[in-house]
């Protein structure tokens, strides 16, 4: 599916760093349809045309849409949208003095203009309605002064910010809003905001105090005012947790004021340690697993030792190997931080303990390994891993026959039906029907994909190609 930067750039003659521009303003814009109560519709010229074309619509948490139907790939002439082919022409903000009475709703309307790099690309307006808006207090008087401030930076060109925090999620505006003044000092805060320092147990009045000095800990205001940039942090205090995105005001190039955003995280904060303490749970499990798998080899390689069978002592190696696949899908699983893991990390691992423990030196047989499956659960990956190891055991048995040197191939694989997993290699070639075949190895594979809902197949050609293939969801 096509980026909203990609659509842009396509019906626009706007370049990438444009359009890309205009992808990060869509993916900050939230916070503007909330402390304006707006509908917000992004404008673009249409290339070699008079037309402007919507490439992107947000409907505000803080107000009722005027637009409950998709916006988006709309086209208007001049003529439809005056203010909107003013404000790109001459880069300033338009605004209506008095609501239009569209289909006998009033509508008052903003058109920003949208600067990249000394240029207008673009044109935001900003639709909301006096009959649906709430009724107008000190609260809704603060957020449309903020909102004229950031829509302000957008024309400016300072709006969106050019480096912006990891996290994907934004704060809402509902959730909490201090104002800033210029020096860092609390002019204002939303009830909510502070009833979340509340909750982090400060009780004393806030306005006219820095955030820093209600021994909550360091946040970032200091630096994103220094810095001019966006920064996220964190209050804590027990069990409760405030999550900040501090949004410098920025007028002229000079800081007059920010924005700071504040959520209370703390369900979020608590469910994310209960899925750590899982995880490191599930990884304890699934080492000591492998360690009592890895017990368990080291006493059939033991035993081994001891008969003087040499059909015995084969049997007890390949149960070794078979013990040591699976062993390795616990070792791979209990090193992530969830209870999955890339199939291929466990294949290089068994292509390493096979070539250590099955290939003579004088054989000089190589196994190689290629491919990715994506991350797969233990239910999955360990019949799998035992059915590598059997085929790679079979190779190195059958496939070269007294000091014949060649390959062994691992090759890793998903298409949309599944997991493909293929074995071969240039040795002498299938001796007998696979299909027919009473090799235990065979069997074992023959058994283990058919319980996962697969298919096992082998073909000769040169060798010997072995191909599972295993229907997975998604």
């Amino acid at each position: 599916m096509a980026t909203l930067a990609d659509r842009i750039y396509r019906v626009s003659d706007l370049n990438k760093r444009q359009s890309e521009h205009l992808r990060t303003l869509c993916f900050s814009w939230q916070v503007l349809a909330d402390l304006s109560f707006s509908d917000l519709l992004l404008y673009v010229r249409v290339m070699g045309q008079e037309l402007f074309e919507i490439s992107a619509q947000l409907r505000p948490f803080t107000s009722q849409t005027l637009y409950p139907q998709d916006m988006v790939g709309v086209r208007v002439t001049q003529p439809e949208q005056p203010v909107v082919e003013r404000a790109f022409r001459e880069g300033r903000v338009w605004r209506q003095d008095d609501p239009v009475l569209v289909d006998g709703i009033p509508i008052r309307m903003d058109a920003v203009p949208v600067r990249f790099n000394n240029g207008v690309v673009a044109v935001v307006t900003k639709e909301g309605s006096p009959a649906t808006s709430r009724r107008p207090g000190r609260l809704e008087q603060v957020y449309l002064q903020c909102a004229e401030r950031v829509s302000q930076m957008i024309c400016d060109g300072t709006f969106p910010y050019e480096d912006i925090p990891a996290s994907h999620e934004w704060p809402r505006v509902s959730d909490g809003l201090f104002v800033l003044d210029e020096a860092g000092l609390i002019a204002w805060a939303s009830p909510n905001a502070l009833s979340s320092i509340h909750r982090l147990g400060v009780r004393q009045n806030v306005l006219g105090r820095y955030l820093d000095e209600l021994g909550l800990g360091v946040t970032p205001v200091g630096e994103a005012l220094d810095t001019k940039k966006m920064l996220d942090g964190e209050l804590v205090r027990g069990d409760s947790h405030i999550r900040l995105r501090v949004m410098p005001l920025i007028e002229r190039n000079e800081i007059r004021g920010s924005l700071v955003l504040a959520r209370d995280v703390s369900e979020l904060r608590q469910k994310e340690r209960m899925i750590s303490v899982k995880d490191a749970t599930i990884r304890e499990i699934h080492h000591r697993v492998k360690n009592n798998l890895q017990t368990i080899a080291s006493l059939l390689r033991l035993q081994g030792r001891r008969v003087s069978s040499d059909e015995a002592r084969l049997v007890l190696q390949e149960s070794v190997m078979r013990v040591g696949s699976i062993a390795l899908v616990h070792e791979t699983l209990s090193e992530q931080p969830q209870d999955v893991a890339e199939f291929g990390d466990v294949a290089s691992r068994i292509c390493r303990m096979v070539t250590e423990g099955l290939v003579s030196p004088d054989a000089q047989i190589e196994i190689k390994m290629s491919g990715r499956t994506g991350p797969l659960g233990a239910d999955l990956a360990t019949p799998l891993a035992v059915s590598v190891t059997e085929l790679i055991q079979n190779s190195i048995e059958h496939a070269f026959p007294e000091t014949r040197s060649g390959t062994i191939g691992v090759e890793l694989g998903r298409d949309e039906a599944g997991i493909v997993v293929t074995v071969w290699d240039d040795g002498v070639g299938l001796g007998e029907d696979s299909a027919k075949s009473t090799r235990l190895g065979l069997q074992i594979v023959r058994s283990l994909i058919g319980e996962l809902g697969g298919s096992f197949s082998q073909s000769a050609n040169g060798g010997t190609r072995s191909e599972i293939r295993i229907p997975i969801e998604g």
